[in-house]
């Protein structure tokens, strides 16, 4: 059966494993709520996405106004991804929410 993958900045996510590496094959380790909002973001390249928005994507609930679990996962994504070579992988809008700004490609690969 084929697969859907996602590759950016030199890192591939692969949905059905729930895996990412980076450009040499070594596995970046990620906890359940990092790879679901890194997928969310794969899924909707270049576009800006609010937390009330990353909040429903990823876990299906209304924001709280002092809810910052999406600021605490994405500065841990931050710091495990760095930079992509051009800038920052992710960018914050102020009073906008955040951004990938890599650009995204999606593959079918043998499972």
């Amino acid at each position: 059966p084929r697969v859907r993958v996602y590759q950016f900045a030199g890192y591939r996510l692969e949905p059905d494993t729930r895996k990412v590496m980076d450009a040499e094959g070594a596995l970046i380790d990620l906890t359940g709520a990092e790879f679901d909002l890194l997928q969310v973001f794969l899924d909707r390249p270049g576009r800006l996405l609010s937390r009330d928005q990353l909040l429903d994507l990823t876990q299906g609930r209304e924001r709280d106004p002092l809810d910052r679990s999406v600021d605490v996962l994405m500065s841990r994504l931050r710091r495990k991804f760095g930079d992509a070579g051009e800038g920052p992988l992710f960018k914050t809008v102020r009073n906008g929410g955040y951004q990938l700004t890599a650009r995204v490609e999606t593959a079918e690969a043998e499972a």
